[in-house]
C-alpha cells in the first residue's frame, strides 16, 4: 500500500503577504521578456533566492496555494488525495499564520482519508525543524515501521 508524508505545509498567502507590487511587476516583466529561467534581482518573499519562473508560479499560478487557515478555503487538491499518510509540522512553524496544530488539522480534515491519517507535531521547532532533525527522522521511521507491520 502506498502512503504519503507531508512535511511543513505552509499558508502561501501569508508567506507572500510581504511581496510588493513592484516586486510582482518585476517578476511578471522578467517572465514576459523570456528571462524566466534567470535569477531574480531580489530575494523573493525576502528570503528565497530563485528564478523568475519559480516566483511566478508561487505568486500567480495558484497551484501551490492550496493550504489555508480558513476552513472554507480551496482545498480541492487535498480533497483528491486518496492515500493514507502522515502530516508533520513544527509547533512553532510561523508559515501557518497562526496555530500550526490547528492548521494541520484543518488541512487533514479536507482529505478523504482524514480518519486514517497520522498527525505528527514536532514540539518546540519551526518550519525547517531546527535542532529537531533526529526527532523528525525517528518519527518518520516509526511511522514507516507502523505501516510496514500493518
Amino acid at each position: 500500500m502506498e502512503h504519503f508524508f507531508l512535511l511543513s505545509p505552509a499558508n502561501l498567502t501569508y508567506m507572500m503577504s510581504g511581496v510588493t507590487e513592484r516586486e510582482k511587476n518585476m517578476i511578471r516583466a522578467q517572465v514576459e521578456r523570456g528571462d524566466g529561467d534567470k535569477m531574480l534581482p531580489f530575494s523573493f518573499m525576502g528570503w528565497v533566492e530563485c528564478i523568475a519562473n519559480t516566483a511566478y508560479d508561487w505568486q500567480f499560478s495558484g497551484l501551490l496555494n492550496n493550504v489555508h487557515t480558513a476552513k472554507n478555503g480551496d482545498f480541492s487538491q487535498a480533497e483528491k488525495i486518496t492515500h493514507t499518510g502522515a502530516l508533520l509540522v513544527g509547533t512553532y512553524d510561523n508559515f501557518t499564520d497562526g496555530d500550526p496544530s490547528e492548521f494541520l488539522m484543518n488541512l487533514n480534515n479536507h482529505m478523504p482519508t482524514a480518519a486514517q491519517n497520522k498527525l505528527i507535531f514536532i514540539e518546540k521547532t519551526g518550519h525547517t525543524y531546527q535542532m529537531k532533525n533526529q526527532v523528525v527522522a525517528d518519527d518518520i521511521l516509526s511511522q514507516l515501521q507502523e505501516w510496514r507491520c500493518a
